[in-house]
């Protein structure tokens, strides 16, 4: 997808948002492009076994930068800067989550 493919989708948002009629001819034109482009967003879920061993392994060797280490660097450099953020957050979400269940885990350990 290119920048002005992209522009044009985020006007659109944008006019949606703030309630602009006089854009709805502009509107029906890029529903039509977005049903016709193939937008494919990498997610993680909550089962990603490769991800949460790649985070087990950073967690227990306490690393400078785990988030990084975490992350597929070259799926996030071929992302646009929104799509960079989005990604971003969601790698740290999973990240804490699964850093907590860790610790929880070594913690009744410690207990037993």
């Amino acid at each position: 997808m290119s920048n002005y493919d992209l522009k044009k989708l985020a006007l659109s948002a944008k006019n949606r948002l703030i309630g602009n009629k006089n854009k709805l001819e502009a509107n029906r034109k890029n529903k039509d492009f977005i049903f016709s482009s193939n937008i494919k967003i990498k997610t993680i879920s909550l089962a990603d076994e490769s991800f949460n061993s790649r985070a087990r392994e950073v967690i227990s060797r306490d690393a400078l930068d785990p988030i990084r280490e975490v992350m597929d660097m070259d799926y996030y450099k071929s992302l646009s800067p929104s799509m960079r953020d989005k990604y971003l957050l969601d790698v740290v979400e999973k990240y804490l989550a699964c850093k907590k269940k860790f610790d929880s885990e070594v913690e009744r350990k410690t207990v037993l």
